[in-house]
């Protein structure tokens, strides 16, 4: 207690030096704050921008040929390769674009073919890293050309609507990945429905005989109920009959033939219309747009491909157009928006993908992955088809919301925080002018309370420290404590005044100092005499604690208490002499007690039989009597040799024939033994593999002593049921498990943690010394194993011993 009084007084002195340099300045008080506000600003903006500088600053350069469907001037991939630059930067790659376009539609199969490979021969005489692809015709036609360059390069395909699998199947060993970008026209149109919950909605798609229109198409008839769908155009209103047979057959085949007949649906309902705009007449098509136009309230378009014929007629019609894809969406399109793979998502996807191709990271499979998809809404197109905020779900993401809009609650939220931190941002400059009063008044109790601190120092035989910038400093009592003059020390300096085995002690102490806010208290031993016979003890104690502006503030008193610790250790010395005297009489008097027992009953029994009545009594009962003897005699001898054991255990006297022996023989030989000796009511199970050598190096007899106790003990506190002696194998530590398994009365969880104690019974009035278990003990740790114990009292008990085996099998 009086050195705690001496260290908060020293606590105080520091306070007190803290406050008198503050109130020196008071410009810097009343402004510390604003400053504070600036570097916490700095420091957060620092730390949002960190890692990007880091990044930016550690690139990795490569080249990636992008090879898109589409010509240069089309839609639909205008801001990708932004987007992707900037991805690819946020995984630390700077890349170098090697564009190739091509129109899809001008070209046939072959001829598209042939163009990827003639561009594929140019990049042999570049130093590509990785091939990316926009598309289904670009990844189809890079694929097919089956290049040798494309077993050494890395390929990332995105956006691939209709996958051509059996090709990608063909570069299953090598690095070919397809990000797959399947149109989900079901979340489409019921997303549509949402937007515009009319009863007799009708939604156009385009149909096309192309490849991707044959797929297309196969997805639509599978969400869609034919008894709604019908056709625009009839026959006389195609260019070609040969398209409106290619058509017909189209439909067939998709089991929408109902669509032909079907231009009356009922219109009270979901209407899907099919319409071949690249395959109409100029003329009818005109008809067609007039006779949309007279219910182009209801009506919307579905876009589940790039076509560049039909979004200008779709925009003539002037109805809202969704899409399923992300190709002309936020590209001036007039495309509302959809449930979709936006920009965003492909960018991010196929950067990280190839990334981790370009780090040979391990990928996996498979080799296509979907893309994940989200719905997004255009709030420019979406507010001129009349659209209203009130449909749109909470799951979309709106793209040119305007800002008083789409924040109008943030607005709302921020001017209720700025009125906030103004009221509190005025009560803070209040308390801080009460504050400053306050302090003031406490700088003069300080001032009283560090000259009552000096007079006590100087009398006193305690030296107050304390530490600043690493560096450990003592007051003048110090030179008086220890007989040194130097008072100033760095860490490695008083290290080397410090005892050898306290090192490690000290440079904790250190490290906790300032981790730990509260009273640390640890002792040392010192030879600040340079003398290895004038080391002592020394008790240094230390409270951190942290000023205004955060700083750490330590200081601390050290005392000797060579004198305490040596009376410490009389005292301890003192306290074992006393425990092992009371083992001692333990031990007699537990000995006392075991004896007594058996020899009452000898000495009893032995009087009835020599006694004067002895001609009486019946000889059965002589036999009887003589039979309790004789037990009471067995039981005493084996009194005495257990404890016999025990103390030779104890002394090492005792020596073990440690040997490698097959354990399974060893279990085998027990159980033939034992089947006489287990109580007929019980069963006697053995669970072995005989056919498996398991070398384990033990004594043979003791290890048959240990398990023997455990049979015996089975045996004897198991009414009904089993008893199973087995083994089994933990091959991942090279252990094998030897256990005796009853179905007997249980131990309780109280009695486990002394069950191995010596003379401790479970039942005092059983039979037995109570040191059978902890000889068993001793046993199996002088053979380097361990015992286990499981038991549920009303079920019974399981004792195993662990042992390693000799060699690893």
């Amino acid at each position: 207690m009086f050195s705690v009084k001496y260290l908060s007084c020293c606590e105080n002195y520091a306070i007190f030096a803290k406050h008198k340099q503050k109130s020196m300045n008071k410009t810097y008080f009343k402004y510390k704050y604003v400053l504070i506000f600036i570097l916490s600003l700095i420091v957060f903006i620092g730390g949002l921008n960190y890692k990007h500088w880091y990044v930016t600053d550690n690139l990795m350069v490569k080249r990636i040929s992008l090879i898109y469907s589409i010509s240069k001037d089309d839609i639909g991939n205008r801001n990708i390769e932004k987007l992707l630059y900037q991805e690819f930067q946020k995984q630390g790659i700077e890349v170098m674009f090697d564009k190739f376009y091509f129109d899809c539609s001008k070209y046939d199969e072959k001829e598209r073919i042939e163009h990827v490979r003639e561009y594929l021969e140019f990049l042999e005489s570049k130093s590509t890293d990785l091939i990316l692809t926009v598309g289904d015709q670009a990844t189809n036609s890079l694929l097919s050309t089956r290049h040798r360059l494309l077993s050494s390069i890395p390929v990332v395909a995105c956006n691939v609507h209709f996958p051509n699998e059996e090709l990608i199947e063909e570069y299953d060993s090598q690095k070919v990945y397809v990000l797959r970008d399947s149109p989900d026209l079901k979340r489409n149109i019921d997303f549509i429905k949402t937007l515009y919950p009319h009863n007799d909605m009708e939604i156009i798609y385009n149909i096309d005989l192309t490849f991707l229109g044959h797929k297309s198409f196969d997805s639509l008839s599978r969400v869609v109920d034919r008894k709604n769908v019908r056709v625009l155009g009839y026959q006389k209103a195609f260019v070609q009959e040969c398209d409106y047979k290619h058509l017909t057959e189209m439909i067939e085949y998709f089991n929408l033939t109902p669509g032909l007949i079907n231009d009356n649906v009922n219109k009270n309902g979901l209407t899907i219309s099919l319409c071949p705009f690249r395959y109409i007449k100029g003329s009818s098509l005109l008809v067609m747009l007039k006779q949309s136009k007279r219910r182009q309230q209801n009506q919307a378009f579905l876009l589940d491909k790039l076509d560049m014929l039909a979004i200008p007629i779709v925009t003539a019609l002037n109805i809202p157009s969704f899409s399923c894809i992300r190709e002309g969406f936020g590209e001036n399109a007039k495309i509302v928006g959809g449930y979709m793979a936006t920009e965003g998502i492909t960018a991010k996807a196929s950067a990280s993908l190839a990334a981790r191709l370009l780090k040979k990271e391990k990928i996996g499979m498979p080799k296509i992955r979907d893309l994940e998809k989200e719905y997004v809404l255009d709030w420019t197109y979406f507010s001129e088809y009349a659209g209203d905020i009130s449909n749109v779900p909470q799951n979309v993401r709106i793209i040119n919301y305007p800002f008083y809009d789409r924040y109008r609650k943030e607005l709302y939220l921020l001017g209720g925080l700025f009125v906030f931190s103004f009221i509190l941002v005025t009560i803070s400059l209040l308390r801080t002018h009460r504050r400053s009063l306050m302090e003031r008044k406490n700088l003069q109790m300080l001032e009283e309370a560090h000259k009552r601190l000096t007079l006590s120092m100087n009398g006193g035989k305690i030296s107050l420290w304390n530490i600043q910038e690493g560096v450990l400093e003592f007051d003048d009592n110090y030179v008086r404590l220890v007989g040194m003059e130097q008072r100033r020390f760095t860490k490695e300096d008083i290290m080397r005044y410090t005892h050898p085995d306290d090192v490690q002690l000290l440079s904790s102490f250190y490290e906790t100092l300032y981790q730990s806010p509260s009273m640390q208290i640890q002792r040392i031993r010192f030879c600040f005499g340079g003398k290895e016979a004038d080391y002592q003890w020394y008790e240094l104690r230390c409270s951190t604690l942290k000023d205004a502006q955060g700083e750490i503030m330590l200081a601390g008193i050290m005392q000797n208490i060579q004198n305490l610790v040596e009376h410490e250790q009389q005292l301890i010395l003192a306290k074992q002499i006393a425990e092992k005297a009371e083992l001692k009489q333990s031990f007699l008097n537990n000995m006392s007690h075991e004896i007594r027992t058996p020899l009452n009953a000898i000495v009893g029994f032995t009087n009835l039989l020599i006694g004067e009545g002895a001609d009486e009594i019946e000889p059965e009962e002589k036999a009887a009597m003589i039979e309790i003897v004789n037990n009471n005699n067995e039981l005493l001898l084996k009194l005495v040799n257990d404890v016999l054991e025990i103390s030779r255990l104890d002394s090492g006297n005792l020596s073990f024939d440690i040997k490698e022996h097959n354990i399974t023989k060893i279990i085998k030989e027990i159980y033939v033994t034992y089947q006489t000796l287990i109580q007929p009511s019980l069963c006697f199970i053995l669970e072995l593999d005989e056919t498996v050598s398991l070398p384990v190096n033990i004594d043979c007899f003791r290890f048959t002593q240990v398990i023997s106790n455990f049979l015996n003990n089975a045996n004897k506190f198991t009414k009904e049921g089993t008893i199973t002696l087995g083994c089994r194998i933990y091959k991942e530590h090279q252990e094998v498990c030897v256990y005796v398994k009853d179905t007997g009365k249980g131990i309780d969880d109280k009695e486990l943690m002394m069950i191995f104690d010596r003379f401790y019974k479970t039942d005092e009035f059983e039979q037995g010394s109570g040191l059978g278990l902890s000889i068993c003990k001793v046993i199996i740790e002088r053979l380097a194993g361990r015992i286990e114990v499981h038991s549920e009292v009303g079920k019974g008990s399981c004792f195993s011993v662990i042992l390693s085996l000799a060699n690893i099998i």
